[in-house]
């Protein structure tokens, strides 16, 4: 058998990956699941964003009204988890702003890596009442020039309680169900509720875990 001399040839010469050319970009090359007790999985490019992941959980209990509410800020003394404040409005928009201060001393997580999107979401609630509320992951880029600021909606889910704060709705959400996916550099991710058409007030807890992925 001849030697394997591949080693020796130069850059110029070497060929590329099967299906380099054809890949999308910003993908990795990988291989594939295959059978179960077998080696026999195929090669296949991935999004890096599938690979380059982390997961960011975002937790808070709400006193439900009809107007969009947000996070306490961080001050010593006050809870983060505390999801008091009145946004003003029941829908998000540029067309009701605060002071940008609230938003960004609310206890939120802060991308400070570089720029993502949201592959996967996971939410959970309580509620000792089994009506609908409306739980919105959103996101707020600061400004060094802007005093204001509204919130950029990412998820709008509608949710129900199951009538015992023992017990706990889980929605598995796909990267399909996000209205905008993107998570820039600096971005802050928060929480803010709302109650449905019921007026019951009663007291709700959510948890979201949120998987983001890099392509750097």
């Amino acid at each position: 058998m001849a030697a394997n001399e591949h080693k020796n040839l130069t850059s110029a010469n070497r060929h590329n990956p099967k299906g380099f050319e054809n890949a999308e970009n910003d993908t990795i090359l990988t291989k594939g699941l295959g059978t179960d007790g077998n080696k026999d999985g195929n090669l296949e490019w991935i999004n890096k964003s599938s690979v380059k992941v982390k997961q960011v959980t975002l937790s808070g209990y709400c006193t439900l009204a009809t107007n969009y509410k947000y996070s306490e800020a961080q001050a010593q003394g006050q809870s983060p988890y505390d999801i008091n404040q009145d946004y003003g409005s029941a829908t998000i928009s540029s067309s009701t702003t605060v002071s940008q201060k609230k938003f960004f001393r609310i206890g939120n997580v802060c991308n400070g890596i570089v720029a993502g999107n949201i592959n996967i979401a996971n939410l959970q609630v309580s509620s000792p009442n089994a009506e609908s509320f409306t739980v919105a992951l959103v996101s707020y880029t600061p400004s060094s020039t802007l005093t204001t600021a509204y919130p950029v909606v990412l998820i709008e889910k509608s949710v129900v309680g199951l009538s015992n704060d023992n017990l706990v709705n889980s929605y598995s959400l796909a990267s399909t169900d996000f209205a905008s996916r993107t998570i820039g550099l600096g971005t802050h991710l928060f929480l803010m509720v709302k109650a449905g058409e019921e007026t019951t007030s009663p007291v709700v807890y959510v948890n979201m875990t949120v998987d983001i992925g890099y392509l750097k």
